[in-house]
């Protein structure tokens, strides 16, 4: 006996037919991407065209998002926020729903406006720290808190003379404070303009590394 073809009973409807199928399907279940239809077809194999269908009838699934009135999934909009922007945005879901691993995000995040982890991954050398209970504590701070906290880590190391960024990447408690590209990233400040803001003046010792290494 012959498997039967159920691609003929999307071919036997007409575009309004099957726009109609689609677009009541996507409403239920919420579907915003293409990748999000795909894999709930998967489990709904008989009760929606495959991709294949909607790309022969309509183009695209763009084309067919566009003839139903609704707004497309917009890629690239990511690329208009700041590092800073990205990072706050993600921070904060990550806070708010206790998220502790990049695949538990990625589990999190169906469905929702925020970037993926291929896009995070592209702006940021260490995924990390978006991941764990102190950087997570770094959103809950304000930069006044990120500041002192800076201050009282110098101190400590007694760094007050070199005002070290290497030596202070090697030594500062990761217990105590993010890191200081976080602190960076956070303030938008570099490290000299970190300095200044709590009180210490850099530019006598930056002048001095100049002059040794000139020298050398």
């Amino acid at each position: 006996m012959l498997k039967e073809d159920h691609r003929i009973i999307w071919k036997e409807k007409n575009d309004l037919e099957l726009m109609l199928i689609i677009q009541k399907f996507i409403e239920m279940k919420d579907i915003k991407t293409v990748r999000e239809y795909q894999k709930i077809k998967k489990e709904n194999s008989s009760k929606i065209p495959s991709l294949w269908v909607i790309n022969e009838r309509f183009g695209s699934w763009e084309c067919l998002l566009k003839r139903l009135g609704k707004k497309t999934y917009d890629r690239y909009r990511w690329l208009n926020y700041s590092n800073e922007e990205l990072y706050e945005v993600v921070q904060s879901f990550i806070v708010t729903n206790k998220i502790r691993s990049q695949r538990m995000y990625e589990e999190k995040r169906a469905g929702k406006n925020l970037p993926s982890l291929s896009t995070m991954k592209k702006r940021f050398d260490d995924m990390n720290h978006l991941f764990n209970r102190k950087s997570s504590a770094v959103i809950c701070a304000t930069d006044f808190e990120l500041l002192t906290s800076l201050k009282n880590e110098i101190v400590r190391l007694n760094l007050e003379e070199s005002l070290s960024m290497t030596e202070f990447r090697k030594r500062y408690d990761r217990d105590a404070l993010p890191s200081i590209d976080t602190i960076m990233r956070r303030t938008n400040k570099n490290w000299e303009e970190l300095l200044t803001e709590i009180g210490y003046d850099y530019r006598p010792i930056k002048t001095s590394r100049l002059l040794q290494n000139l020298e050398n």
